[in-house]
């Protein structure tokens, strides 16, 4: 199962290079946690639902132009897989550029992302956070 879950997050990430919010969440549990650790100010850390995190992507995207998520590696620990993501585009009102790379911890059950953790400052922590050692 874990490779599938590896190929949900391909396809949920595809959908959102091509802005399509709709194909981000397809296999989202209705009940998803999500929890942001370097959410903006204006933006909660933690969110409950797919509908509250559809108004969360619809913000991100609303807010950049040209903003991707460019997942470099996904690394499957079983009920868990691991991103390391490099998120860029330009803020559409600033125009100033963003460019981080973050990664982040999705949890599965039955096929679905039931909690998902974005913000950790590397894989390291990320690994660690999902209870595998470093490496």
């Amino acid at each position: 199962m874990s490779q599938e879950n590896v190929e949900i997050l391909r396809r949920s990430n595809e959908a959102l290079r091509r802005g399509d919010i709709e194909g981000v969440l397809r296999d989202f549990a209705p009940h998803v946690e999500w929890r942001d650790l370097q959410h903006p100010p204006d933006t909660p850390e933690l969110v409950h639902g797919v509908a509250s995190l559809r108004e969360i992507l619809h913000e991100w995207l609303g807010a950049f132009d040209d903003f991707k998520a460019e997942v470099e590696e996904f690394i499957d620990t079983g009920d868990c897989v691991v991103t390391v993501t490099r998120w860029h585009g330009r803020g559409r009102e600033s125009g100033l550029p963003v460019d981080t790379f973050t990664a982040e911890v999705y949890e599965f059950a039955d096929g679905k992302v039931i909690r998902a953790t974005a913000g950790y400052p590397d894989r390291a922590a990320a690994l660690e956070a999902t209870g595998r050692e470093r490496r």
